[in-house]
């Protein structure tokens, strides 16, 4: 059987994996009730094995992307000084027009 987990992610690829899920809708469930962890990390995917599967509106792009690669991308991405203090919706328009 096929097991998905949530993760999420922080502006600087640190992320974390928790939870198995028979589907992906299930993901977006456990993904969608998480509470304050939003805070902390912004960016929900869900993922399986080392690949993420489903990504939020606007992440589109991570789709099919190994974890490491994003969380570089990501890394990369919050090291630049005009990215410093952005808002999630700011940083996500970042990343789509700017790339890594």
């Amino acid at each position: 059987m096929k097991t998905y987990n949530a993760m999420v992610m922080s502006f600087d690829g640190e992320h974390k994996i928790e939870g198995e899920f028979p589907t992906v809708d299930k993901a977006w469930d456990y993904i969608n009730n998480m509470g304050s962890r939003w805070y902390f990390y912004p960016f929900c995917f869900v993922v399986k094995s080392k690949t993420i599967v489903a990504s939020p509106p606007l992440l589109e792009f991570c789709d099919c992307r190994r974890i490491n690669t994003v969380a570089n991308w990501f890394k990369i991405h919050s090291s630049k000084p005009e990215h410093k203090n952005m808002d999630v919706e700011d940083y996500i328009m970042s990343f789509r027009y700017n790339g890594v």
